[in-house]
């Protein structure tokens, strides 16, 4: 059993990134307490709140406190090596984070793109953002994308997506999810011939 201390954090947040607390709370810090103790507090605290979705709690080394130096990365890649990413898309980088932080947001991610085999996110740790790709945040003014989509018959559609900068990581994940709805409500619309 090793001397190092660790605390638990958490409490509920606002949605499953688990980045952001919920409206008007704090999350609980507990701690420093040893390996042994520390996992049975966290054990005691997540066995009372097993009943709702967006309560977590997660031990966190004492030397971890605060170090926001973990990058989520990926995007849609041209294969399944994950080397060279599709034609036409850019590396996604969010963050920094803390461990957990990142860790909530990866899964948050992770869960909307489960269905395509070509999405990938990693945690990276101390991650150089600068070299050669522009993390989530890091731009000045609103960032506007227009997607163009060949239509049969030489028939094209597109659409214009602009997002507010900065973009908090909580807000992030809701306009993902914002999104998908709209998606889902338009595909409704269209009718086949």
């Amino acid at each position: 059993m090793s001397d190092q201390k660790f605390f638990v954090v958490g409490g509920e947040y606002a949605d499953t990134s688990f980045t952001e607390p919920a409206s008007g709370t704090e999350l609980e810090r507990r701690g420093p307490f040893g390996e042994r103790e520390a996992k049975a507090v966290w054990r005691d605290l997540t066995g009372k709140t097993v009943d709702n979705a967006l309560v977590r709690y997660f031990l966190k080394a004492a030397e971890e406190q605060n170090q926001k130096i973990h990058c989520v990365v990926g995007g849609e890649y041209a294969d399944s090596s994950f080397t060279k990413l599709a034609s036409g898309k850019q590396l996604e980088v969010f963050g920094p984070f803390e461990k957990w932080e990142a860790l909530g947001f990866w899964r948050a991610l992770t869960s909307r793109s489960v269905d395509d085999a070509m999405v990938r996110y990693d945690i990276r740790k101390n991650y150089d953002a600068d070299n050669g790709a522009q993390p989530m945040g890091k731009t000045s003014g609103p960032v506007t994308r227009t997607i163009e989509i060949k239509l049969s018959g030489g028939r094209a559609a597109s659409v214009q997506l602009t997002r507010p900068e900065p973009l908090s990581m909580a807000e992030a994940v809701v306009l993902i999810g914002e999104l998908e709805g709209a998606l889902n409500k338009f595909k409704s619309t269209l009718t086949t011939k």
